[in-house]
């Protein structure tokens, strides 16, 4: 019986540890968004609108054992969170790609909200 818990327990590890690590800072935030509603993303180098609402900043990273974080999965993760604080934009601030100490991509992010 021992050993089937940890089989368990182990599977449930493994599973959980093979996304990315996502973690959100909200500073304000407003009725979360459908999941069909589009999600601006600016790159770093674009200029971020005057009027946009910084609602907090979303970070999406590697846990070691992240398997799946290509940079479109790793942006849709981000975009969910986006969506969660009812933003419709993020802008990235940081992204660094796959080297030799991790092969996923990583981005930091502002959750915005833009006017329409």
């Amino acid at each position: 019986m021992k050993n089937i818990t940890k089989l368990v327990l182990g599977i449930a590890f493994c599973l959980g540890s093979c996304s990315p690590k996502i973690s959100t800072s909200i500073r304000k935030e407003y009725e979360t968004l459908n999941y069909e509603e589009e999600v601006v993303v600016l790159q770093i180098n674009d200029k971020q609108p005057d009027d946009a609402e910084v609602l907090g900043i979303v970070k999406v990273g590697d846990t070691g054992f992240s398997t799946k974080c290509n940079y479109e999965t790793v942006l849709d993760k981000a975009k969910l969170e986006a969506r969660k604080a009812g933003g419709n934009g993020i802008r990235i601030t940081k992204h660094k790609k796959p080297n030799f100490w991790s092969t996923c991509h990583r981005i930091d992010a502002l959750i915005l909200r833009l006017s329409e």
